[in-house]
């Protein structure tokens, strides 16, 4: 196998982890503009893109309910994180008397990303 094949290769599976991001327009300009180069030289990859841009317009037209608002209210709590670090160090103080002190960090996240139309 050639170099340029497997650089080839390596692109091919770039773009196919971020495939759906890329249809969604949700990668930078940089990446996006790398990905849409490689389309434009690889036909299979042109192939993939094709499909999912046919799915993804085929759910737009059929697809015209609106979610349960319960549904929506079920997803963006799902999203919802809570994170919390607990670190336990034994310190010395000024003393000279040994010490636990105990660090908890908390980050809480809700990401909500619209799609595009």
């Amino acid at each position: 196998m050639t170099s340029e094949n497997t650089s080839r290769r390596s692109e091919c599976e770039e773009l196919l982890t971020v495939l759906y991001e890329y249809v969604d327009g949700s990668t930078d300009d940089r990446t996006r503009a790398r990905l849409q180069d490689h389309v434009d030289r690889c036909p299979s990859c042109l192939e993939h893109l094709g499909i999912e841009q046919q799915v993804r317009q085929i759910l737009r037209t059929r697809c015209t309910a609106s979610a349960p608002s319960d549904l929506r209210r079920r997803i963006v709590s799902a999203l919802r994180t809570e994170t919390t670090v607990t670190t336990v160090e034994t310190v010395r103080g000024a003393d000279g008397e040994m010490a636990q002190v105990t660090r908890r960090t908390t980050n809480r996240t809700t990401e909500v990303r619209h799609p595009g139309p």
